[in-house]
Order: structure tokens, then sequence, then C-alpha cells
């Protein structure tokens, strides 16, 4: 222990598989006496094996052990559940408009998947700069860098998941950007060095959205859980 601990969560025997994904739906520390210990970190998204949360403790306490209750969602979705969706290829699809079916985005406005293009992004947010450490300064987003941007938003209600080339998290340069007034986030994505247009047009997209048929709560409660010194 420093002046966190971080916690690991996995479901034994799940298939680690594409359409097989977890994600914390509440959790709740408490240390030896009861006292709840503050999150500084949470992942609420999905993921194939495990999930993982970091809390703060106070340096000068001793802690002997820690209580860790909350609920695991287990989404696995299908086709039959109509939860599963195989979009197909970008070359097929309209750029700047919602590619989630009118069925879902009746019963939930908030949801949004789109491929966008630079124009778009610009237009959000003509006067985002960034950095990627102390030592540099602050630069314009250059969109040649990237193969692919998609817009989305999720709803607390109703989450949804993207692979693409069958990857969860693909590519090896990615940037995520928050457009503070609609809540849109935009990604940003390089697939592979030097990728041509025609590498691009056959990128296949496969959606995964929520419902009650598709999703287990699996409820959790471990006591006396001993942190180990790392």
């Amino acid at each position: 222990m420093s002046d966190f601990i971080e916690i690991s969560l996995e479901i034994e025997n799940k298939p680690n598989g594409n359409f097989h994904l977890i994600k914390i739906d509440t959790i709740t520390v408490t240390d030896q006496v009861g006292q709840r210990l503050p999150d500084n970190y949470v992942q609420t998204f999905y993921r194939r094996a495990n999930v993982l949360a970091r809390y703060e403790i106070d340096k000068k306490k001793k802690y002997k052990d820690f209580n860790i209750k909350g609920v695991i969602k287990y989404f696995k979705p299908s086709e039959n559940k109509k939860s599963y969706f195989n979009l197909g290829k970008i070359k097929n699809f309209k750029k700047n408009i919602n590619l989630i079916a009118k069925s879902i985005t009746n019963k939930n406005p908030n949801i949004l998947f789109s491929i966008v293009d630079s124009a778009t992004v610009a237009k959000a947010l003509p006067k985002y700069q960034y950095r990627t450490n102390d030592r540099e300064g602050y630069k314009s987003i250059n969109f040649r860098n990237y193969d692919l941007i998609y817009a989305y938003k999720t709803d607390k209600k109703q989450d949804f998941v993207v692979a693409l080339n069958g990857e969860l998290e693909p590519g090896f340069e990615r940037l995520t950007l928050l457009d503070e007034k609609t809540g849109i986030l935009y990604k940003l994505i390089r697939l592979k060095r030097d990728m041509t247009k025609i590498e691009k047009d056959e990128i296949t997209i496969e959606m995964m959205i929520e419902n009650e048929n598709s999703i287990t709560l699996i409820p959790f409660d471990f006591r006396n859980v001993e942190a180990k010194n790392l």
C-alpha cells in the first residue's frame, strides 16, 4: 500500500470472448472500522477480462483489511436478444448521422453513434489544443494522424460497446475529446501506420447495445480482504 489501494475484479470461468463483457455497476469499500474510502478512479466501461477501482487511503492510518461490496454487470449480447448488431464495413456508411437503429433511439434519444469527419470535430471544438506531457507545448489536432473518427454518447440507462475489426480497443494511438455543451464524445483512432483508403473502407464495425435480456447483475460482498504491498 502507498497512498491508495487498487482493486481488480473478474468473474471466474467467464468465457474470454468479444461478447462476454463486464463492468462495475456499483462498488463501496470500507475499512475495518466501517469508514468508507473515497474513490479516485472506477472503471465504468465494459472490459473482457477484469475491471479496476482505485481508492485513496490515509498514509498516517494503519489498515488491517477492507470490505468490498457492490454489483458487477455481466453483458452477453446476442442477435437473438437484439443487443448485437453487425453494422458491416465503413464504406457503406453515411457520415455524420446517427447509426443506431430508430427502434432504439425512439425509446432512448440520448444515445448516439456516428462516423464523423474532421470538419465536424473542428466545428464542435474549434479552439481545442492538447499536450501529451509537461515538457511540450500545447498543439492543435493533426487529423491526418488518425484513420477513423467516431462520435458517441451513452446513457446511464443504456450503454453500448463498439468493436472495430473485432477489437474493443483497436489501434496504437487514440484521442478522446468531450464536447461539454452536448455531452458528445469524439474518439480519434489510428489503426496502423500508412493505412490506405481501401483498408479504411474495409474497417468493420460491430455494436453491442444493452437491454434487460442481455444483462445479468452479479452482487459481490468480500469481507476482511487484506491489501498486499506491491
